[in-house]
């Protein structure tokens, strides 16, 4: 039995959930009775270096900064409920964490902070030739966690 379970999925970059964040919440689901709690992690990272810089005053610029911070925070705070909606559902207690910097770094951070017995991962993102078998934030997860490493493929 688990005591704490933490599943990590990446929802910053997609209008629909990748198959590898819906399948590690199918595993996180079957898993998630035999835990104490289940906590749902979604890291992302700030937009606001695609913000013009040149020609604007830097209070506008601040402001516009703090405008998409806010939003983006908005966003992905739906994300992460509608993500985790289904096991709500289901009767699974969730703790939802929602965290901002880099994933590959704030996943292994957030597993130590809660001492998680097992963290479920998609293993991969398609977002490389060198990330086709295992994606970057899996690889370094998986070699940095604390704790045991579950990493889900979809089914083909």
């Amino acid at each position: 039995m688990y005591k704490s379970i933490l599943l990590a999925a990446a929802l910053q970059q997609w209008e629909r959930y990748s198959v590898h964040a819906l399948a590690a919440r199918e595993v996180a689901a079957a898993l998630a009775p035999h835990a104490k709690q289940l906590h749902v992690l979604s890291v992302y990272e700030n937009d606001s270096a695609r913000l013009p810089s040149s020609g604007l005053p830097a209070e506008m610029a601040a402001k516009l900064r703090e405008q998409l911070i806010q939003e983006t925070d908005r966003l992905m705070t739906e994300k992460l409920s509608e993500y985790v909606a289904p096991l709500v559902s289901q009767g699974v207690p969730v703790s939802k964490i929602l965290r901002l910097g880099s994933p590959r770094h704030v996943i292994v951070e957030v597993a130590s902070e809660l001492e998680a017995d097992l963290l479920v991962i998609g293993s991969h993102s398609k977002r490389g030739l060198f990330d086709i078998a295992l994606g970057d934030t899996a690889r370094h997860v998986s070699a940095h966690a604390p704790c045991m490493v579950l990493m889900v493929a979809p089914k083909k």
